[in-house]
């Protein structure tokens, strides 16, 4: 059954939402490269090969240090920070190997957001995550010098991550343009943070497959906690009877956003 044409609104733009999911693929094909070379834990073990992209600059890999997430125990490569020949710095970040690993393990609790007062409750666990990589992003944007539009994508874990990472960049460069383009995001959040968020008005972006389980995850009422999402969703369906496919960024979501008038491939 063919699938319904994608519904965009006015303010989105789907060949930045091309790039930022393009850019994102990066860091899966930088992870792919990290396993080539055997898992080397320490950064300067690794020889990461950069992406051809005409003009662009990119920062070196933007680790884990440590994360006490069950499906994450050591330290590995989760994106980068880029700067396109116009002078925006993009910052990336990648999901996990096996969406269904940390569906697996995915605890529910919840913990304040630590470098602001009374915003509300995230994810303890994507929390420790990005609290693990926190530094070594900023100083990788930093680097780059930003001076103008700066952009913040992620699929899956990678959207977690780079959603909190939103409201660090709003903090340190206020004065800059700020968007946010993410695939797949779980659920992050209390309302109180989504709440929170939402209202620091950077254009935020969700573009979620009907059909994939990951952003259905945590459910909005988890044990004694609440879960929201941020930002606003760009939907469309493409079921392909598997997690994996459902939830894939080449696969799926890049396909769809390439081919939005049919965003199902058959």
């Amino acid at each position: 059954m063919p699938s319904l044409p994608m519904y965009f609104p006015p303010t989105f733009s789907l060949p930045q939402a091309l790039l930022c999911a393009q850019l994102v693929n990066c860091a899966y094909l930088q992870y792919d490269q990290w396993v080539t070379q055997g898992k080397p834990r320490k950064p300067q073990a690794f020889t990461w090969q950069l992406p051809t992209l005409e003009g662009w600059q990119f920062s070196a890999p933007v680790w884990s240090v440590l994360s006490e997430l069950h499906f994450l125990n050591e330290s590995e490569p989760f994106g980068f920070a880029a700067r396109d020949p116009q002078g925006a710095v993009y910052l990336v970040f990648r999901g996990t190997d096996t969406a269904q690993d940390w569906l697996d393990d995915l605890e529910l609790k919840q913990r304040s957001y630590p470098w602001l007062t009374d915003v509300g409750l995230v994810h303890d666990g994507f929390l420790r995550l990005y609290t693990s990589l926190r530094d070594l992003a900023l100083q990788v944007v930093d680097d780059l010098r930003p001076e103008g539009p700066l952009w913040v994508c992620g699929h899956s874990l990678g959207s977690s991550l780079s959603s909190l990472a939103v409201v660090d960049m709003r903090e340190r460069w206020p004065g800059l343009s700020l968007q946010h383009y993410n695939f797949a995001s779980p659920r992050l959040a209390s309302p109180a943070f989504a709440g929170y968020y939402n209202a620091l008005g950077v254009p935020t972006f969700r573009v979620v497959n009907d059909s994939d389980l990951v952003p259905q995850m945590p459910p909005g009422v988890s044990d004694n906690w609440l879960y929201q999402h941020l930002g606003q969703a760009i939907t469309f369906t493409a079921s392909y009877a598997s997690v994996a496919g459902d939830h894939s960024l080449a696969d799926c979501y890049l396909y769809a956003l390439n081919n939005p008038q049919a965003p199902m491939r058959t």
